[in-house]
């Protein structure tokens, strides 16, 4: 599933409204963040609410003892939060004992903060009564840059969770506006911390069992969260490309690639053809999108994408390319995912 992030300081109600047209399912805010402007929480949550509840959209805000000093309530006054509406929380810091995550979660849908949750108190927890199937785990983000998660510390911990068939979250940068204060993304993994949020998203899920993505960042483009709904639902993975004009058909076409799968290529199962003239014959580099020609003998018509950069082949005209910011994509196609080519223009 697909979440976005949205804060007080930078609520977009037309936001909201795109993503949830797209396909996203969670909204993720935070009640404690200290560069967070509060002063007009009595007016901005309930509207927060208001819309989520209104666009089908579970509102998952994180939470810790210094949520309640800013909303005013008593501390620890977790039915208060219910009161205003709320439906589901991220527990971050402040919920350490294992009986309080089992009472919570009859009044809550749950997110533990997979980024600092043991398995020793993962077991304590199901011991108190808590029903581990209906539990989410979150990862944290990280707004400075160099201080995110590294891959394998990230792929030890998820395999741990995943073991126990838990469902895990994790964050990736927006592509429209970063989130104050320091403007330099919201990603779980250091590595993505400049990446497109498609390209972070999709290697979250191939390479590292994530199921649910959520932008961090205060906004993402439409067409991007549309992607990621698409890829998670489908398994298709859109690639921004730019195809020569005798290619342009195969523009939006939903193409699937060979299941025995070359180290060096990406070979498509579209028709073959015969007798395809010699064409624009270059040295292919990664990403370069080929189809055979006649000098192929019965290959011609064959179209494939380079996985790694080759050299210059007389029998392979050249009639695309994968945009540079999407080549990353490449490794993460298998023999079940389907390929659509999008237009540079529209991505």
């Amino acid at each position: 599933m697909l979440g976005i992030s949205v804060y007080l300081q930078d609520l977009d109600i037309p936001y909201l409204e795109a993503a949830a047209a797209a396909g996203a399912e969670y909204v993720f805010t935070s009640l404690h963040i200290p560069e967070e402007d509060f002063s007009d929480i009595d007016e901005k949550l309930p509207q927060l609410l208001t819309t989520c509840h209104s666009l089908g959209l579970t509102l998952v805000p994180d939470v810790s003892p210094v949520t309640f000093e800013k909303l005013g309530i008593k501390n620890g006054d977790m039915a208060a939060l219910k009161n205003l509406g709320i439906t589901a929380v991220r527990l971050d810091y402040g919920f350490e004992e294992p009986g309080e995550v089992a009472a919570l979660q009859k009044d809550f849908q749950l997110f533990l903060n997979a980024s600092v949750v043991t398995e020793t108190f993962l077991t304590a927890a199901a011991e108190a009564g808590t029903d581990l199937a209906k539990i989410k785990l979150a990862h944290n983000f990280y707004p400075k840059q160099d201080t995110g998660l590294g891959t394998a510390a990230f792929q030890e911990i998820n395999q741990g969770f995943l073991r126990r068939g838990l469902q895990v979250m994790a964050f990736v940068p927006g592509d429209r506006l970063k989130r104050f204060p320091l403007y330099q993304g919201l990603p779980t993994l250091e590595k993505h911390r400049g990446l497109h949020p498609y390209t972070a998203a999709v290697e979250l899920m191939a390479a590292f069992g994530v199921q649910d993505v959520m932008i961090g960042d205060s906004l993402a483009h439409r067409k991007t969260l549309a992607m990621i709904t698409r890829y998670q639902s489908e398994k298709i993975l859109t690639l921004p490309v730019q195809l020569a004009h005798e290619a342009a058909e195969l523009y939006d076409q939903v193409l699937d690639v060979r299941p025995d799968i070359p180290e060096k290529m990406i070979r498509l199962t579209t028709p073959r053809q015969k007798e395809i003239p010699v064409g624009k014959t270059l040295n292919r580099n990664l990403g370069t999108i080929t189809m055979e020609n006649r000098l192929a003998g019965r290959y011609s018509g064959e179209i494939a994408i380079c996985r790694q950069t080759l050299p210059f082949a007389a029998e392979s005209n050249c009639i695309g390319f994968v945009h540079p910011e999407f080549l990353p994509l490449l490794n993460w196609i298998d023999r079940q995912t389907k390929i659509c080519f999008t237009p540079l223009a529209d991505s």
